[in-house]
């Protein structure tokens, strides 16, 4: 039959919909009825495909942080040390760019109340933090001062304070000089 969509087709445009839903409204916010309609599906067909609204909501959220990873770890190409922090830290701020990546991410976090979404996004973010640390191969001490710094890049996307034109916005948002990882242990 022309025009009929593979589950495969189905499962990237319920993601795609639900990534856009969830990234405003969070898991509790965001109806699969909305999801559905969006596509134009029944609801049970997006049931089928993915369990639950939380199944479906932990694929979009540890897809988000999967692929910010994915694109810290190709920048960082074959570099290592402070080097690999400075690719990956340019790219991270490339990233941020995709305002839903970001606030998908956000949202995951803001759903750890839930024990299954926390146990993924713990996953998600312990990916994220071993794939630094190897790639770097740098100590924990500045793996986690990195890491700090991109925390600190997320709440500033997210309160899209770029350009603000206040003095605090001007100070959170200063690029991190390469120093400040290469200090003495």
């Amino acid at each position: 039959m022309p025009g009929r969509s593979t589950a495969g087709e189905r499962r990237a445009q319920i993601r795609k919909a639900a990534a856009a839903a969830f990234a405003v409204s969070g898991l509790h916010g965001t109806s699969v009825e909305l999801i559905a309609r969006e596509i134009g599906i029944s609801e049970a067909y997006v049931f089928r495909l993915f369990g639950t609204k939380r199944a479906l909501f932990i694929d979009v959220v540890t897809g988000a942080f999967d692929a910010m990873t994915d694109g810290m770890a190709a920048a960082a190409g074959d570099a290592t040390g402070t080097d690999a922090l400075m690719r990956m830290g340019a790219e991270y701020k490339q990233l941020l760019a995709d305002r839903q990546r970001l606030m998908l991410q956000m949202q995951g976090f803001a759903a750890c109340g839930d024990t299954e979404v926390r146990d993924a996004v713990r996953d998600a973010f312990g990916r994220l933090w071993s794939r630094v640390a190897e790639i770097s191969g740098l100590d924990p001490l500045r793996v986690k001062t990195f890491i700090a710094f991109g925390m600190l890049l997320n709440d500033m996307a997210a309160l899209d304070a770029r350009d603000l034109p206040t003095a605090w916005a001007a100070q959170a948002t200063t690029p991190v000089p390469r120093e400040l990882y290469e200090f003495p242990l």
